[in-house]
């Protein structure tokens, strides 16, 4: 990387000596720097606190999708009760409500022929009391 400024005069004349002259290391600067590279301890790889979560949160992961797919099979199902059946008196009673029902949605238009909101609740009301 050239850190030197081409623009000044200096620089330019350092630039050219090196570029006519080229600077080479002697024998024995070599081999110190290659006896300390050797020296240098091996790097540890380092795992990430990332990796090491990953590590254990995988498998974990993994084995709680596979107990709740698997779940509905080993567990036991709970036995399904019958619908109780309705006596005369309840059958009667819903068929009652159903026809009061039918009654109110058979509303005329006529009573809701304005847009006013009053009359309209008036309608609604003598519907109810009919």
């Amino acid at each position: 990387m050239k850190t030197t400024d081409s623009r000044d005069p200096l620089d330019r004349t350092i630039d050219d000596l090196l570029t006519s002259q080229p600077l080479k290391p002697s024998a024995e600067f070599t081999a110190r720097v290659l006896a300390a590279a050797e020296a240098l301890p091996d790097a540890k790889r380092r795992s990430s606190p990332v990796g090491q979560l990953l590590r254990f949160a995988l498998p974990i992961a993994a084995l709680v999708v596979l107990a709740l797919t698997l779940a509905p099979w080993i567990l036991p199902q709970p036995a399904t009760e019958a619908a109780p059946s309705l006596s005369a008196a309840e059958m009667q009673e819903i068929f009652l409500l159903g026809e009061g029902l039918a009654g109110l949605s058979q509303l005329q238009d006529d009573h809701f022929g304005s847009t006013s909101l009053l009359s309209t609740l008036d309608a609604l009301t003598f519907e109810n009391e009919s």
